[in-house]
């Protein structure tokens, strides 16, 4: 990331992974047969890039001192465009390719 001034290395993560992470950032909203599923995309995509990023080090002492925790260091290093290419490019290693016409063939 050239602004940042960091080369990521980012490793593929498996299902279960994702899953539990797509859980733990979804919350409902309505009440009824208006109760939706949300899914904060921020949120998740923090956490993906959290759990698949072996460099940098979201955990670093010097950023857990100056930003409280992995995914708060994450929210404020990074842009949202960052975040929404860094995770995408993280679900794409993963297996969660974005082009559907190549799993309907």
């Amino acid at each position: 990331m050239k602004r940042l001034g960091v080369d990521f290395q980012i490793q593929a993560l498996d299902g279960k992974t994702i899953n539990r992470i797509q859980e733990q950032c979804t919350h409902y909203t309505g009440k009824g047969s208006k109760r939706e599923k949300v899914l904060d995309e921020e949120q998740f995509g923090a956490l993906v890039i959290q759990r698949a990023c072996l460099i940098p080090d979201w955990s670093a002492r010097e950023l857990i001192e100056k930003y409280g925790t992995p995914t708060e260091a994450i929210l404020g290093l990074l842009l949202a465009g960052e975040i929404a290419k860094l995770s995408s490019e993280i679900l794409e290693i993963s297996g969660f390719d974005s082009d559907e016409d190549e799993i309907k063939n």
